[in-house]
């Protein structure tokens, strides 16, 4: 779980980021074991008009820095013991 704090405090910072990427069908096999937790990193405008179901919402994209209201996700994202997959598309 320390990548995701890494990798978040790199976004964050303006670093750029080279975060391993999972094949789809890797993917699709944490769900269907339910052994990952999903975040939609895209604006807050796209998340309801359709999502991963069960997807976390945290949108970072263009952020330098969050909002207090994140902060009980990111804590989430922090506790977690699972994989943590992120997307924005």
């Amino acid at each position: 779980m320390r990548t995701i704090v890494l990798l978040l405090a790199a976004l964050l910072a303006g670093q750029a980021i080279d975060a391993p990427r999972i094949a789809q069908h890797d993917f699709k096999q944490l769900i269907a074991r339910r052994n990952v937790v999903i975040v939609d990193t895209r604006n807050a405008d796209a998340y309801p008009q359709g999502h991963i179901p069960g997807a976390l919402l945290l949108p970072l994209e263009g952020a330098l820095t969050w909002p207090e209201s994140y902060e009980p996700t990111v804590s989430r994202l922090i506790a977690s013991r699972k994989p943590v997959v992120t997307y924005c598309a």
